[in-house]
């Protein structure tokens, strides 16, 4: 390990806390997303694609509210694990640039969070309140409203990542490309491929809605195992 890191303080051993931090913020919002997507997945509309008949009069609405503060709570976690990431890169031209980029990830994840959670509260609180067809139009017209913040949100929370990809695998990271089996990406994709090949289910759903944190789990779980051999690896 260089002098210069040992100066700097940022040893890779010392990135622990922060690895650490970033499966905190992905547990926090997994604990949402499941609540949010452990329900019956058989559809309503074609046109919905996150919310399910699991969602209409049976569904509690507590879970939404404990969806969002879990999601709050998650977000300096996440940025914390997040913003550290610039320090994997091995050139310091770039770390600042880098950092930018990763800061705007737990924002888009956030926005993600709560619409997806505005969406289903309107739509379970008109079914218990009213009926089916006016649940629908409520939701239609909450996602139509939402849309335009949920596709800069998904630009937030995707081009961090696929940045972070290219960095390793152009070796600009003081990871190993075998750091790619680790991905976020990679493990995102996965866990979503999974319902085309398994029965429907209420855990099939969770696990779909989970699976953007799955990804992130698995990625700093990565960080912290292999922290202390950094940047021998």
């Amino acid at each position: 390990m260089s002098d210069r890191k040992k100066k700097n303080g940022n040893d890779s051993s010392s990135d622990r806390k922060y690895w650490l931090a970033g499966i905190i913020g992905a547990v926090c919002f997994g604990i949402g997303d499941w609540l949010l997507g452990y329900v019956d997945p058989r559809p309503v509309n074609a046109a919905f694609t996150v919310i399910k008949a699991g969602h209409g009069i049976s569904y509690a609405l507590w879970k939404i509210r404990a969806a969002l503060v879990t999601g709050a709570i998650g977000i300096p976690f996440l940025m914390a694990g997040c913003v550290r990431m610039k320090e994997l890169l091995k050139e310091e031209t770039g770390k600042k640039w880098f950092g930018f980029w990763m800061s705007l990830l737990p924002a888009g994840w956030m926005i993600i969070h709560f619409t997806v959670s505005v969406s289903i509260a309107g739509y379970s609180w008109m079914m218990k309140n009213a009926d089916a067809a006016q649940a629908e139009r409520l939701a239609m017209d909450l996602l139509w409203i939402m849309r335009p913040s949920q596709v800069i949100s998904w630009l937030l929370a995707g081009i961090p990542l696929v940045i972070l990809s290219a960095y390793v695998l152009r070796n600009k990271t003081v990871l190993s490309k075998k750091a790619m089996l680790y991905s976020p990406v990679l493990w995102m994709a996965i866990f979503t491929i999974v319902k085309f090949f398994v029965p429907a289910s209420p855990f099939t759903n969770g696990i779909d809605t989970f699976c953007m944190n799955a990804g992130m789990i698995i990625w700093f779980a990565y960080l912290l195992a292999v922290a202390n051999s950094i940047p021998s690896i």
